[in-house]
């Protein structure tokens, strides 16, 4: 159970301790979303940022080759540059903190005392993400799915995709986990972002499925890795090529 702790605990404010919030919030717009390229009037708007601001990160971005920069007419466009080197990572971190989880963790602080536990599941979790892909949000705790649409709306703007929770009561989770429900289980089997409350908290509540969830991972993971290893000493012994 530990290992499925460690794979699904997340630091908050990791990125506050590295850069600004404009930064981030720039960052976030871009490079989660690299199929878009953002006018610079444009990008301002949908974060609520001075446009000065916004350009004055958008050239320190593009000059670090983390953005391209394209002119057409009177306007310049920039857009996500996904051969650079530290796309990918970079891309993950934001997702995992203030571009995606935090945004999510904010929006339902208002309900933080009718929620037991919250995650992100499914590809954005896995950064598998597409630009249809909208975000799969399960909850279990008392509040109601009117209110979580509620306070949702807000995020869904910030983060630019759609969020759609699955809310289940306490009594409803444990049920279903219970039964080995397979919804249920294939999502606790995948990567996850806990937005309320902890992994801890997810791994005590759904008890020893989640364990064997982290179990069945590990074995698959071990099973690949023995996969390559083979594969790689074939490659290498001449003999087996004949």
């Amino acid at each position: 159970m530990d290992s499925i702790i460690v794979r699904m605990d997340r630091t908050k404010g990791l990125l506050d301790a590295l850069t600004t919030r404009v930064k981030q919030r720039v960052l976030s717009a871009t490079l989660l979303h690299p199929e878009r390229s953002w006018y610079l009037h444009e990008l301002a708007k949908h974060l609520h940022i001075p446009p000065s601001s916004v350009q004055h990160e958008l050239r320190i971005f593009a000059s670090a080759g983390l953005l391209t920069r394209t002119q057409h007419g009177n306007r310049v466009y920039y857009q996500a540059d996904q051969s650079s080197p530290v796309f990918r990572p970079l891309a993950e971190v934001l997702r995992k903190t203030s571009g995606l989880a935090d945004v999510v963790r904010d929006a339902l602080k208002p309900l933080a005392a009718e929620l037991q536990v919250a995650f992100i599941y499914g590809s954005v979790a896995a950064g598998e993400e597409k630009a249809s892909s909208d975000v799969d949000l399960m909850i279990v705790g008392r509040a109601p799915l009117s209110e979580i649409a509620g306070v949702l709306r807000a995020a869904e703007d910030e983060v630019g995709r759609d969020i759609n929770p699955t809310v289940y009561t306490t009594q409803e989770f444990l049920k279903k986990i219970k039964e080995g429900h397979h919804f249920l289980t294939s999502v606790l089997e995948k990567e996850l972002l806990v937005v309320h409350g902890t992994a801890g908290d997810l791994a005590k509540l759904a008890g020893r499925s989640i364990g064997q969830a982290a179990q069945n991972q590990s074995d698959r993971v071990a099973r690949s890795s023995r996969r390559r290893r083979a594969g790689s000493k074939r490659r290498k012994d001449p003999r087996a090529f004949g």
